[in-house]
């Protein structure tokens, strides 16, 4: 019973931070493509509160769209399924597909200052989330 009116509580919370022009995401999931991404999502500030709660942060290859309020902080260079993703074309060709694949095992073979950037950022932000509380 505790924890539903925790839940609640946070439900409650959100819906009041939405109306004072919060931009919090409690509850909610913020991708990222990179450590450079995530630095630059990170840095947007909440006019409500002194930290702003992302949520859970999450990679995602950079074939997937991020939120829609943080697309313009992407790095990225355009994508084919991004484009596809948001409706903006067709599905992909064979060749794209292939494109497609080996960009993932790319992201996946990370490059390891990158890998450590990113793991102080998360720390970082898990480390200030928990303060905020």
């Amino acid at each position: 019973m505790h924890m539903r009116i925790k839940k609640r509580l946070q439900a409650l919370e959100a819906v009041s931070r939405s109306s004072a022009g919060c931009k919090c995401r409690l509850l909610q999931q913020t991708f990222f493509h990179s450590a450079a991404d995530l630095e630059r999502i990170m840095s947007v500030r909440c006019p409500a509160h002194s930290f702003c709660d992302l949520g859970e942060l999450s990679w995602a290859p950079l074939s997937m769209p991020l939120r829609t309020e943080d697309q313009c902080l992407c790095s990225c260079s355009p994508s084919p399924t991004r484009e596809w993703l948001d409706g903006k074309r067709g599905p992909l060709t064979e060749e794209e597909q292939i494109q497609e694949c080996l960009s993932w095992e790319q992201a996946l073979s990370e490059d390891p200052e990158d890998k450590m950037r990113l793991e102080a950022l998360l720390n970082n932000y898990y480390k200030a989330k928990r303060e905020a509380k």
